[in-house]
Formats: C-alpha cells, sequence, structure tokens
C-alpha cells in the first residue's frame, strides 16, 4: 500500500506502479498479486474491482475505501492512510502476543511439571507406602488417590478433554451461543474492561478511517462491525446501524447500548453536530488502545507471580504430603 500510494503520488499511473513493484519486490506472492491486480486493470476493471477479485488479500473495508476514494479523487491519500492503519493494528496484535507470551509459556509449564509429579513422581512413592496405607496422613491419602485416578484414566481424560474442545468449536459456531459467550466475557471483573477497550479501539479506528476515505456513516458502521471479533458487540452494532437506516442519529441509539460508555456517547453528539465524526472517532480509537495497553500491562503484571505462587505451592503441598509420613515415622512405626 505505501509503495503504491507513494508512486501514484509521484504521478505514475496505476498499471505500471503495479508493474514496478511486481519487479522491486522479492516475495512471490506480492509479485503475484501486483501482477493479477495489474491484468485486470488492463482489462478495464477499476482498482477496487480487482481487489475485489483477488478474494481474500483485501478486506471489505479495504476495497469500499478504495471504490470511495477513487470515486472522490483522493486515492494516494486512501492508500497511505490504509497502510499506516494497517501497520497500527498488525504493531498491536504483536504487541498482544508478545505480552501474554511469557504467561503462556509459564502456564503450560507449570501445567506439565504438575502432571508430572502426579504421574511420575508420586506413583513411586505408592509401593513405599501402600503397606501403611491406613496410617497415612490425610494429605498424603488424598495425593496417592489422586495420583492412582490420573494414571488408571489417564486414557478417559484425555478423550474427555478432546471431545470437549470440539464440542466446545461446534457451540462458538453457533450465532446465539457465540452471541451469549460474548456478553459473559464482556461481563467479567477484570478482562471484561480490557476486551471492552480493544473491540471498541478496533471498531472507532475503523470507523474513523472510513469515514475519512468518504465512506458513508451507515457503511462505515457496518464494515467497522465486521472488524469487531466479540459477537455480542457485533449484534449492538448491528442495531445501531439499523438504527442509523431508519434515520436515526449514530449517537441516538448509543445511549442505550452498554458497550459505548457515556463520555464516548457525548464526544460522538458534539461531532456530528460539528461534522467531525471522523477525528474525534480517531481520538476515541487512539485513546481507548491507550487505556487498552495500561489494563493489559497491570493485568499481566499481576499475571505472572500469581502463576509462580501457584505453581510454587502446588510443587510444595506435593512435596510436603511425600514426606510427611516420613517425617511422623515415629508414629507410623508405633
Amino acid at each position: 500500500m505505501v509503495q503504491l500510494s507513494d508512486l501514484l503520488d509521484a504521478g505514475c499511473p496505476i498499471s505500471r506502479a503495479l508493474k514496478a513493484i511486481g519487479r522491486q519486490t522479492s516475495q512471490r506472492p506480492l509479485a503475484a498479486l501486483a501482477e493479477a491486480l495489474n491484468a485486470d486493470i488492463v482489462n478495464g476493471a477499476s482498482l477496487a474491482g480487482a481487489m475485489e477479485r483477488t478474494g481474500r488479500y483485501f478486506s471489505e473495508v479495504q476495497i469500499s475505501m478504495v471504490r470511495a476514494a477513487a470515486a472522490g479523487g483522493f486515492l494516494q491519500k486512501t492508500l497511505a492512510s490504509l497502510a499506516t492503519h494497517a501497520a497500527r493494528q498488525a504493531d498491536a496484535i504483536k504487541q498482544i502476543k508478545a505480552k501474554l507470551a511469557y504467561p503462556a509459556v509459564l502456564a503450560v509449564t507449570a501445567l506439565v511439571s504438575v502432571i508430572f509429579m502426579l504421574t511420575w513422581v508420586v506413583p513411586r512413592f505408592t509401593t513405599v507406602y501402600h503397606a501403611a496405607n491406613r496410617l497415612l496422613p490425610a494429605p498424603t491419602r488424598a495425593l496417592l488417590a489422586v495420583s492412582q485416578f490420573l494414571d488408571r484414566h489417564s486414557l478417559e481424560l484425555a478423550v474427555a478433554a478432546v471431545l470437549a474442545l470440539l464440542a466446545g468449536r461446534a457451540l462458538l459456531r453457533w450465532g446465539k451461543f457465540r452471541t451469549w459467550w460474548g456478553r459473559v466475557v464482556l461481563r467479567l471483573p477484570v478482562i471484561g474492561p480490557v476486551l471492552r477497550d480493544w473491540e471498541m479501539s478496533r471498531l472507532a479506528g475503523t470507523m474513523s478511517l472510513l469515514l475519512a476515505g468518504g465512506v458513508t456513516v451507515l457503511r462505515s458502521l457496518r464494515l467497522g462491525g465486521q472488524v469487531v471479533g466479540n459477537a455480542s458487540v457485533r449484534e449492538e452494532i448491528k442495531r445501531l446501524a439499523s438504527a442509523v437506516e431508519r434515520g436515526e442519529p449514530l449517537s441516538g441509539p448509543m445511549r442505550n447500548s452498554r458497550f459505548f460508555g457515556a463520555t464516548t456517547t457525548e464526544m460522538i453528539v458534539v461531532s456530528e453536530a460539528s461534522g467531525k465524526l471522523a477525528s474525534v472517532l480517531n481520538r476515541v480509537a487512539v485513546q481507548r488502545y491507550r487505556d487498552f495497553q495500561a489494563k493489559t500491562d497491570a493485568l499481566l503484571s499481576l499475571l505472572e507471580p500469581a502463576i509462580i505462587l501457584a505453581v510454587g505451592a502446588l510443587v510444595g503441598l506435593t512435596v510436603v504430603a511425600l514426606l510427611l509420613p516420613v517425617l511422623l515415622m515415629n508414629t507410623l512405626v508405633g
């Protein structure tokens, strides 16, 4: 997008610009895409139409923006905005993955360690303590019972876990359950506000980009809803789009929405009156993303020590339960 915008801004025709990009790039998929776009344009298609024919490479948001920009005569500016927006979204996703990588590895390591102790370490003590089973302390007996249960029913538990995973994926494909689950997640005490800020940032940023590119409010709202990942929020946006289609202002149905806060709603009320909706939505997107980053950093700063403490507690309790009979040897012998 950036290269195409620069070439068009320099006065290069679209076909020539696409040929230059195809020759310059070292990535074969990108070169093939540039050649396909150029072939459609040479045959009389518009840039938006050529993008639409490529299928999976371009989203409907990008195609709608390019179509509106071509009609309005500001294609170069729109392509630059699309490139900036895509880079910002990619950086945000990379940051999220980087922040979640360490807690995820820590949680998986903790789970594997606990399973290893229960299925390999503890059974080594079972034969030693078998004769004195009735005299063993309650924590030791409970630990041995859990270990024996895992050892005897490991296959059944693995099959049940796989079936539960498949059932969960099937339920998430069901629209009503997906909407209900999205509503439940947004109501969670800690995770809900974080996800709410993330979804609002994506929605406001996409709508701002579309409005600045000449797309109507109704079309921007519907396309912005496709970017949102939470099914409950998507249903809420569909309700707002239906109200806007009936002629109501965007801020009207927002007042009764749980997703949009009072501050955001008031900002949109003022922006609709002044004709600055695109810039205000961009400001909302930036602020919500900052809130999302701050809440995510705070959550992860508490999550990492919590996982470490939980792992230490589980391992410590396991070791204590195994060594407790040795410490109480005099009682066992008596």
